[in-house]
């Protein structure tokens, strides 16, 4: 069972938006930082997977996490897009970075595939909650592992400019995803609230290297 849950739960994540947001968060966040904030992550959505999968609907409404997770993803944005002053300053709350990437973590893997897969899992097999929680907590960090590192060989052949970008588009795009699967809307109004994103996003970034210079 162990290796029958890591093996659905490993694929399941590859490309998966979690991964593409852990590769996102290497360029923000040291690697350390990264790593023990998506492990801590992942043992908590799997932890809720097993044991409270069917009742994380009904006690937490699935609007209310989708919207939490889209403010987490455009506000990881937006703070991206500004440079690091030095890397004191980068350092100065290491804490604080472990747990703001666990939650996003954490918010993010609710009602997705992955876990969705995981709830199934341990309601078919109610004798194995643990195995099950093993083999999906190993897949999901086994998946952003590969994230972990692909993100920084990624980065680490582009200038810093680009990156910062590149890295932030991809929480923007995630969050308007999230936002845009609570609120129905038509092609006019995604397009004014892709342009505002944009022309806020594009005001952030000069604002901040005039104030660099």
């Amino acid at each position: 069972m162990i290796l029958h849950t890591f093996l659905l739960i490993f694929m399941a994540e590859m490309a998966d938006k979690t991964q593409l947001m852990i590769m996102a968060l290497t360029n923000k966040y040291k690697m350390r930082e990264v790593i023990i904030g998506m492990i801590s992550g992942v043992f908590m959505i799997s932890a809720l997977s097993v044991l409270a999968g069917d009742l994380i609907g009904t006690l937490i409404p699935m609007e209310m996490v989708k919207l939490s997770a889209a403010a987490i993803f455009l506000i990881f944005g937006m703070v991206n897009l500004k440079p690091s002053k030095d890397e004191d300053a980068h350092s100065f709350n290491f804490h604080i970075p472990i747990l703001a990437i666990a939650f996003t973590f954490l918010l993010a893997e609710l009602g997705d595939k992955t876990q969705l897969a995981t709830v199934a899992f341990a309601a078919d097999h109610m004798d194995a909650h643990f195995p099950i929680f093993l083999g999906s907590s190993l897949g999901l960090i086994a998946a952003n592992i590969i994230g972990v590192f692909a993100g920084k060989f990624i980065f680490a052949h582009f200038s810093a400019d680009f990156v910062k970008v590149v890295s932030s588009f991809i929480f923007f795009g995630f969050g308007s995803l999230n936002i845009f699967e609570v609120f129905t809307a038509n092609t006019v109004i995604i397009w004014i609230y892709s342009t505002i994103l944009i022309a806020l996003a594009y005001a952030c970034y000069t604002r901040s290297r005039r104030f660099q210079q």
